[in-house]
């Protein structure tokens, strides 16, 4: 199942890239997640590691998220695996006009083992899920442009 779509937000694209990256702020903005945490220290790179839990129909789901591409500002991939689903998330940045930046988020999300044969059926609870994330985000680097 795929979600892809662009926002733009009120901040550069260095401070856009730096919040973003870190998965460990992932739980600020989307509000399906109940928990993010980064797993090791030091700079990000390809490598650092996440531990996410999310909501998914009230029940908590936990996945292990990972850096596999970093080109900053311009991208970051981050590969998650839990037990019933893996995502790759690819989340590119573009500097807008005045200051601004275009982020566009492109989630590749795959159920495993039997749960695969309900995909073709949930493309509308992904949207729901990525519309909600994205207005978190929209939200949260709205505020921090504001003070």
């Amino acid at each position: 199942m795929r979600y892809r779509k662009s926002i733009e937000v009120p901040v550069t694209i260095d401070e856009a890239f730096a919040y973003v990256a870190d998965f460990g702020n992932a739980a600020e903005w989307d509000p399906g997640l109940l928990e993010s945490r980064r797993l090791d220290d030091g700079p990000l790179q390809v490598g650092s590691a996440f531990h996410i839990l999310a909501d998914v129909n009230g029940k908590p789901q936990a996945f292990r998220y990972a850096i596999e591409e970093l080109s900053a500002p311009r991208c970051v991939v981050v590969f998650g695996r839990g037990p019933r689903a893996t995502s790759r998330d690819e989340v590119t940045f573009e500097p807008g006009d005045a200051g601004r930046t275009r982020i566009t988020y492109d989630v590749d999300l795959r159920l495993r083992g039997p749960l695969r044969i309900a995909e073709p059926f949930m493309g509308g609870f992904l949207r729901a899920l990525g519309d909600k994330a994205l207005a978190g985000l929209q939200q949260q680097l709205d505020a921090r442009a504001a003070g």
